[in-house]
């Protein structure tokens, strides 16, 4: 009798349960999070994208141009040419983010993104360079950095920029 008693507890508790289940209010979705149904951040103009691109860029530029224009490297200058490209890599990590911060125009947020991703591996290729052990580790490093890209110009035409400085010896990849 005990026995009949638990089985016809266990299946009433399951019976209350599914019912209570099926009545209550179902659980949000994830995208249904805090905050999900205020309305998505609106695209910046094609105006304030190209001003916010040139500030996002201009620390990678520099950095790079720093990196690009030091006198060739030796084991007496290896420190610095290693410095010079965790800097690189520092600037460039810094402008992917920023990319990913904004919410860009939606013809340009194509390549915005395309560029990103570029940006990621270039400043992982830094900061390959930057762990060089040798001047000859270091230049096999510093080859592989993709310096440049045709997206860059893409982004700038896409914003109304001026098309960006040319680099001697590099071909947009």
């Amino acid at each position: 009798m005990k026995r009949t008693f638990v089985v016809a507890a266990v299946a009433v508790g399951l019976s209350l349960t599914g019912c209570a289940a099926q009545d209550a209010p179902a659980l949000p979705a994830a995208s249904a999070a805090p905050g999900a149904d205020a309305p998505a951040a609106a695209a910046m103009s094609v105006e304030k994208a190209g001003e916010t691109y040139a500030k996002l860029s201009a620390a990678s530029n520099a950095a790079r141009e720093k990196w690009m224009s030091a006198p060739a490297p030796t084991s007496a200058n290896l420190a610095r040419h290693k410095k010079l490209a965790a800097g690189a890599a520092k600037a460039t990590t810094a402008f992917s983010k920023g990319l990913r911060k904004n919410h860009w125009p939606t013809d340009v947020q194509p390549i915005i993104d395309a560029l990103d991703e570029h940006l990621q591996k270039r400043a992982a290729a830094y900061r390959k360079a930057s762990e060089a052990d040798t001047v000859a580790d270091y230049l096999v490093a510093a080859g592989k950095v993709p310096v440049t890209s045709s997206l860059t110009g893409q982004v700038r035409e896409a914003l109304g920029l001026p098309e960006s400085a040319v680099v001697e010896g590099v071909s947009p990849g």
